[in-house]
């Protein structure tokens, strides 16, 4: 079974090597001190290395800390709750890591950097007053007054009075703070469980003190004992707490079981419309398709990842074949120039960041919940019904979403070129639940106001109380409910590819010679008779599926088609099939008429059941934290550089003891189980059987069948052409016909 997790990374500041610029940040010296951003370091990660998935420390740290190491003071904000984003490494062998990282700020204490960071701002100062020197003196009245304890060049905007506060530095009166980060690194995408994991260890790293156990048995926990369930199966895991008085905190994770279900996403559609509204989420997913250059944008970094996966998701069964970087690294920002099609996230930060004129660019800001589209885009088949169905589902949800009509901008792109906004959006405002959850410094002594407010902290904590008039429920419910809009959202579109595709193996040209043969010469083949299918569409998509037959992502899905005739299985490819001859056998087998009107999806509510019943009745349970150091290390301010020896242990796992998960209370508050009866286990298994729909266990016993008969026809296929050679192909294709007629009679 696959781990959660295969690393803990912690990245930094490197007191060894001092202040390094980022090479790669813009006018790093044309701004101050505190404004700069330098370079960060990964200062440890745990194991020291897995040979099968060696760690690129380099991509990590950039990864981890997207902006650089940050500088800040007291003036700053830097009490405010950590900041959650993830990320995604594409190795050169296609195979995707998917990080987590949480970025906080602590106090620097090393003499060292104080006294750097203090003459990089007497230096600064020094030729910021030189510059102005050359420039003429404004008259008196025209000034703005100057503040008596700042050097004379910080003068006060009128625009920003604490502009010029917040960007000076004395080691004297102020107190330094650098940004940090713990990640961790995943092969598998389970974003709610890393992000509650991240920010517990981090509370709990502030009172270690009356935390039960050591930050290396929760890490040790959560990378060797955490094994991710198979699919179709569920697993209950026990988080660190919110607090360290309070019990573990259990989510469930889940895998969904191919051919029925599509597969597993944990990031949230609901963010996405939230953020972009239903438009723009059309229009987006059907300039992917078309395979444009997107290019979207945000202040967030998670924001550009959510919305990357989330409509990349939506092309299935389909798959982005192209560069694809949610978050694009400043030492990668000439890869904009790029002449192909790319799917890519920028962040805001970046100035003087320009967009160059394209008339394939289709370029959305995340947020102004703005959309520049390219010239000449085609409109997705049925487009205002498909709109409609999915406005039924974010009804039926209680998504909120922008006003439609006020949230697009659909100026040609070409008209101009574009440069990203540097001004800094407003951050939103701070609710009770986020002022306990800040884990602010130590208020100073005899603060009745800070006494008061810890008191009160305290106690809601204990009886888990919420405050935050946005927060519904236990936070596992909104985890359940975001799951279920997933699939609901992703069965729409998955419909639409049906029902337009519904007869495209009619149309798939299969190769008459052996595969190496074909590989070599595919693409100077013609695989898909393109002409006949558009022939048998209506007049008004025949633009838009014109264009989509031409692009490489829909010759990918049928050169996996014609790939499995030799035994090469896809996923996706299976999935959909599977669908389609759902479809044929709902309404009239082989020879189904294509419906001109617009057919919503219906098999979202059956593959809802199967995703309830995994989230309800886990089918494993995770061992406990259990603590692993002979004596608990002392608390720190910092969060601390572990045990490395502990951390590189690889435990004796018994998978067999794994004990199942017991019944769900209210709230997904579980009790522990170290067995299930079989009566018990054979009766939830007779009582789903009985709950599924007559379609779905047809398609169950299809799915076993036609297993059967495809490793017998492969198997049986390359015995014969190795041993009839090349004249055995033509009759090995005649009695395949046959024998295939002969069995749908049969059946």
């Amino acid at each position: 079974m696959i781990k959660f997790a295969d690393y803990f990374v912690i990245s930094g500041l490197d007191l060894s090597s001092g202040l390094e610029p980022d090479k790669y940040a813009e006018d790093n010296l044309h701004v101050s001190p505190l404004e700069r951003s330098y370079k960060t370091k990964v200062l440890a990660h745990y194991p020291d290395n897995i040979p099968a998935y060696p760690l690129d420390e380099q991509a990590v740290g950039i990864l981890c800390l997207p902006n650089g190491l940050k500088f800040r003071t007291q003036k700053h904000s830097v009490t405010q709750a950590p900041t959650f984003h993830s990320f995604l490494i594409t190795k050169e062998d296609g195979k995707r890591f998917y990080g987590f990282s949480l970025i906080f700020y602590e106090e620097v204490r090393n003499r060292d950097i104080c006294t750097a960071m203090q003459t990089l701002q007497a230096m600064y100062s020094t030729e910021l007053s030189s510059s102005l020197k050359t420039r003429p003196v404004l008259n008196n009245q025209n000034q703005f007054p100057q503040s008596r304890s700042l050097p004379r060049h910080f003068k006060l905007s009128p625009h920003n009075p604490t502009g010029a506060v917040l960007a000076y530095y004395d080691i004297s009166k102020d107190k330094l703070f650098v940004s940090k980060s713990i990640a961790i690194l995943c092969r598998n995408a389970y974003i709610q469980a890393a992000k509650i994991f991240l920010e517990n260890l981090y509370r709990c790293a502030r009172r270690l003190s009356s935390s039960p156990y050591s930050l290396e048995s929760y890490i040790f926990n959560i990378l060797y004992e955490i094994e991710l369930p198979a699919p179709g199966k569920s697993i209950l895991i026990h988080l660190p707490p919110s607090d360290p008085q309070l019990p573990p905190t259990n989510i469930v994770l889940q895998c969904p079981a191919p051919p029925l279900e599509l597969p597993h996403l944990d990031y949230s559609m609901r963010l996405m419309f939230v953020w972009l509204g239903v438009d723009i989420v059309v229009q987006l997913f059907t300039c992917l398709l078309l395979e444009n250059q997107i290019l979207l944008r945000s202040t967030d970094c998670q924001k550009l990842m959510v919305v990357a996966e989330c409509i990349s998701s939506l092309l299935f069964p389909f798959s982005w074949p192209h560069v694809y970087v949610p978050i694009l690294p400043a030492s990668l920002h000439h890869f904009l120039d790029a002449p192909v099609p790319f799917l890519m996230g920028l962040n805001a930060s970046s100035e003087n960041i320009k967009v160059a004129s394209e008339a394939s660019l289709c370029y959305v800001d995340i947020d102004k919940c703005k959309v520049q589209l390219p010239e000449e885009t085609a409109s997705f088949p049925h487009k205002e019904a498909f709109i409609a169905e999915i406005w039924s589902i974010l009804d039926k949800y209680g998504v909120q979403v922008p006003n439609s009509e006020n949230n697009r901008n659909t100026q040609d792109i070409n008209s101009r070129s574009s440069t990203l906004p540097t001004k800094p959006q407003n951050r939103r405002k701070l609710s009770i639940h986020d002022t306990l959850d800040c884990e602010r410094p130590p208020s100073p002594p005899g603060s009745a106001r800070s006494e008061a407010l810890q008191r009160i902290a305290d106690i809601v904590r204990r009886t888990g109380v919420t405050l935050d008039q946005n927060d519904s429920g236990h936070p596992s419910d909104s985890y359940i409910e975001d799951l279920k809009f997933n699939n609901s959202i992703r069965e729409i579109f998955l419909n639409r590819f049906v029902h337009i595709f519904q007869s495209y193996e009619n149309f798939v040209i299969f190769p008459n010679q052996a595969k190496a043969e074909w590989l070599n010469n595919r693409d100077s083949m013609q695989n898909f008779d393109k002409s006949s299918f558009l022939s048998d569409q209506p007049d008004q998509h025949r633009a838009f599926l014109w264009r989509f037959l031409e692009s490489q992502t829909f010759a990918t899905l049928i050169d996996n088609k014609i790939s499995s005739i030799w035994g090469e299985t896809d996923n996706n490819l299976i999935i959909f099939d599977n669908r389609v001859r759902l479809l044929k056998q709902r309404y009239g087998g082989e020879n189904l008429m294509r419906s001109l009107c617009y057919e919503p999806c219906t098999m979202s509510h059956d593959t809802q059941k199967l995703l309830e019943r995994r989230l309800t009745n886990p089918d494993f349970e995770s061992p406990l934290p259990r603590e692993i150091m002979s004596t608990k290390p002392t608390s720190s301010r910092n969060f601390p550089l572990l045990d490395k020896e502990i951390l590189n242990k690889t435990p004796v796992v018994n998978k067999g003891s794994i004990p199942r998960a017991s019944a769900l209370k209210k709230g997904l508050s579980f009790t522990r189980s170290t067995s299930v009866s079989g009566d018990r286990m054979n009766a939830n298994k007779s009582g789903n059987v009985q709950e599924m729909s007559p379609a779905l266990l047809a398609q169950t016993n299809w799915t076993f069948v036609e297993k059967l008969l495809k490793d017998c026809k492969a198997k049986t296929k390359r015995m014969l052409l190795a041993k009839l050679g090349a004249e055995g192909s033509l009759y090995l294709a005649i009695m395949h016909l046959i024998t295939l007629g002969q069995w749908k009679k049969v059946h």
